[in-house]
């Protein structure tokens, strides 16, 4: 049986100033010829049938298990917006929150609002700018939606408007100002929430809007 050398002096690869490990070799030296020689790639045959890779998208990114595959993969095969709801109903623990020892931490020791509040004022006027841009997007994505589903065009016979830009949500019966009253200046998302009802919406250009609103037919339809 070989005996151990106590003190087998300095590595004999090219750092001699480093520890001794193994076979005259340093550790980093050492692990790089153990793992080119014991590291072998397999062939797929060889894994076991519940062995499953994640799928991926075209970009090389692991695909989320939650049911958004178009988002990324944050933690536990989840989205982020998926992940922060599992932490926060209690399907996922990892830890309490320092700050609010009865909720999950999500980071640093922080609860999810607390944390939200940090990454704020860490960088006020970054995160006001995010949000700017984000809400922005989120504006133009509903108007866009709500234009789509109800037609894409005025509603005015004579009219052919069909630049976005120029058309407005109508309310048939003139009960646009309950409608703000109700909601605010929510009415596109108020409406997007109730499947964009086509009772008593439509579309119309801003002219036809506008010359419309003091009497009951649009000016287009009133003969020379």
């Amino acid at each position: 049986m070989a005996t151990r050398v106590k003190n087998p002096g300095p590595p004999t690869c090219e750092h001699p100033d480093r520890p001794y490990h193994a076979k005259g070799k340093c550790e980093p030296c050492y692990m790089r010829e153990y793992d080119r020689a014991h590291r072998v790639k397999k062939d797929p045959s060889e894994y076991a049938e519940n062995y499953r890779k994640p799928p991926r998208n075209s970009k090389g990114k692991t695909v989320p298990t939650c049911g958004h595959p178009d988002r990324k993969t944050v933690a536990w095969g989840k989205c982020n917006g998926c992940y922060q709801a599992a932490r926060r109903s209690g399907e996922i623990v990892v830890g309490m929150a320092q700050c609010h020892p009865e909720l999950p931490a999500l980071a640093k020791g922080l609860c999810h609002a607390c944390y939200a509040k940090k990454k704020y004022w860490d960088d006020p006027e970054k995160k006001q700018e995010v949000a700017r841009i984000q809400g922005k997007a989120r504006r133009d994505r509903n108007r866009a939606e709500l234009l789509a589903a109800y037609g894409g065009k005025c509603a005015c016979p004579r009219c052919p408007e069909t630049n976005p830009a120029f058309l407005t949500l109508e309310h048939v019966n003139g009960d646009g100002g309950k409608h703000r009253r109700e909601v605010g200046s929510h009415s596109y998302a108020d409406l997007r929430r109730r499947g964009y009802p086509q009772d008593g919406y439509t579309l119309l250009c801003w002219n036809c809007n506008a010359g419309s609103r003091f009497v009951e037919v649009c000016p287009h339809m009133i003969d020379e």
